[in-house]
């Protein structure tokens, strides 16, 4: 069996986290060309929605990280895993230390119906478990980075998760509530009768509002690597927690729950009942 590879130090960390944000803010600028332009749409096999933008955006991305590090794998959300610019499949792709994971654009339902909440995300994993977090958002401007112990920043100072202590006073965020609720009808009826706010077309940009202290809690109960992959790094950096919904303490898995802590065990208690694992 293969050793573990050393695990990187904090100025290491910090050089992926700025190049990882630099690629991000420079790929939102593809994504921009076609926002609100019309941009023809096709359903992919999995019943979701792609653009041209998506794939222009996510090549930009491949391009950059396979020149920076040409050793590191790089598994996107259009296509697939590659290293060095080479497509690799199957066992060739546990070879290796490093993983950057890429949604190109999350939020594609938002991106077609000009709603400006989408995001570019970008993610690092080191033996598997992310390091680093970036969530961009080309419309404002504002990106979100975080590597693990380095600290979380938006557009480079320093941000941190809000300090509400009650749901009943807090805002929760879910990307789409009647997925939520068809996953977890009793949860969401739990959770609209106990939260202050819900609002939604969320997507990445909901994670951001949570790490820079503008919401109290984000759910989401179906999720890809490509979605979850930054969400770890980002809010916990911020000073907040991420779970999956039923409260496992993952940052790779298939749904995911983030808060500011503090209301973190009120929402995961009413989840008890019954949620996506």
């Amino acid at each position: 069996m293969a050793s573990e590879s050393p695990k990187p130090d904090a100025a290491q960390l910090s050089r992926y986290r700025d190049f990882a944000a630099e690629v991000a803010r420079e790929a939102g600028l593809t994504a921009l060309r076609y926002f609100r332009s019309g941009v023809e749409v096709e359903t992919k096999s999995d019943e979701t929605p792609v653009t041209r933008a998506d794939r222009e955006t996510e090549r930009f991305i491949r391009g950059a990280l396979s020149e920076r590090y040409p050793d590191h794998l790089v598994i996107g959300e259009e296509f697939g895993a590659s290293r060095g610019g080479k497509p690799v499949s199957g066992e060739a792709q546990g070879e290796g230390a490093f993983r950057w994971v890429v949604d190109p654009i999350d939020g594609t339902k938002a991106f077609i119906h000009g709603v400006p909440l989408f995001t570019t995300l970008i993610a690092l994993l080191h033996e598997g478990r992310p390091v680093v977090g970036i969530i961009h958002n080309p419309v404002l401007e504002e990106t979100c980075s975080a590597a693990v112990g380095c600290g979380c920043t938006l557009n480079g100072s320093a941000c941190r998760v809000s300090t509400v202590d009650s749901l009943e006073r807090g805002r929760l965020h879910s990307t789409d509530f009647s997925d939520l609720y068809r996953a977890a009808p009793a949860l969401v009826a739990k959770l609209l009768g106990r939260a202050g706010a819900a609002r939604t077309w969320a997507d990445g940009y909901g994670y951001l509002m949570v790490a820079t202290g503008r919401a109290e809690a984000m759910i989401d109960p179906v999720m890809s690597l490509w979605d979850i992959a930054p969400l770890g790094p980002v809010i916990t950096e911020a000073g907040g927690r991420f779970t999956a919904i039923d409260g496992t303490e993952t940052w790779t898995g298939t749904s995911g729950l983030a808060t500011n802590g503090l209301v973190h065990e009120q929402i995961l208690r009413l989840a008890s009942a019954g949620s996506p694992q």
